[in-house]
């Protein structure tokens, strides 16, 4: 039993200890539940929403906006706004209020010449206490799947965040991997919660 427990107990740590740069993902962020959690809207065009199942980073699902009739459009998540108790927690989506949060999603232009992009907002008590503003990839379309990462500091009474990925104008752009790149400490604290409980039973173990 106890050639067992310490491999399991070195197996959760390495679960926890994740790199920095690993992504909490917002739910359905990754579209593998297609429209579930996004809704649509649009103004001034006939944008079309689709939901595809393969073709996305990885091949695996994304969502696509096409503006190619002209106006706006855009996806929120959560479905419900913020000022009905809309919103994500932040804990849920790893969102750390007061400081400079990393948000992040994966971009692909299939026709046009825009990118995409991304807002986010921040509410408390469900009154808006601030946003990113509109945050579009620079440069030149993306033809493959790239990932675009922005920084916002989210007010430090933020309770709950809402995100809101952008049409790409006159474009047809796809959308995934929609998330929040959580600060290193997240991890750390993990880590170190994780080895004082494999500490922990190594220890009874051996009584």
């Amino acid at each position: 039993m106890k050639k067992k427990l310490l491999p399991l107990t070195l197996a959760m740590l390495g679960c926890l200890a994740l790199p920095a740069s690993a992504v909490i993902l917002i739910p359905n962020g990754d579209f593998s539940a297609g429209s579930t959690d996004w809704t649509e809207a649009s103004g001034g065009g006939a944008a079309i929403f689709s939901y595809p199942s393969t073709g996305g980073p990885g091949s695996g699902a994304y969502g696509s906006i096409d503006a190619n009739a002209g106006g706006w459009a855009v996806l929120v998540s959560p479905t419900t706004p913020g000022a009905d108790g809309g919103g994500w927690e932040v804990a849920t989506v790893g969102v750390t209020p007061g400081i400079l949060n990393t948000f992040t999603l994966d971009l692909k232009t299939f026709a046009g010449t825009s990118n995409g992009g991304m807002k986010v907002e921040a509410w408390g008590g469900n009154a808006i206490l601030g946003n990113s503003g509109d945050q579009y990839a620079p440069g030149a379309a993306y033809t493959d799947w790239t990932t675009f990462t922005f920084d916002y500091l989210v007010p430090s009474a933020t309770d709950k965040m809402i995100f809101v990925p952008l049409w790409g104008p006159s474009s047809t752009v796809g959308y995934g991997n929609v998330g929040v790149v959580p600060e290193p400490s997240t991890y750390a604290l993990l880590a170190l919660g994780a080895a004082g409980l494999g500490a922990h039973l190594v220890r009874r173990r051996r009584r």
